[in-house]
């Protein structure tokens, strides 16, 4: 999604794309774990335990 104002030419738009688009993305992700979750079941529930939402976890 970052990339998307920086392959534009005009980086306005892109930049509004972004903030269009990111609380869709945000709304639509509970629906697709839970998708997820359906389809594969609780070995996507131990992936989603070990993984970052959006960003990845630092291991510490």
């Amino acid at each position: 999604a970052i990339a998307q104002p920086l392959l534009l030419q005009n980086w306005i738009a892109g930049f509004a794309l972004l903030v269009l688009f990111t609380p869709l993305y945000f709304i639509r992700m509970p629906r697709e774990e839970q998708m997820m979750l359906d389809h594969f079941g609780d070995e996507y529930g131990r992936y989603m335990a070990r993984t970052g939402r959006v960003l990845p976890r630092l291991r510490g």
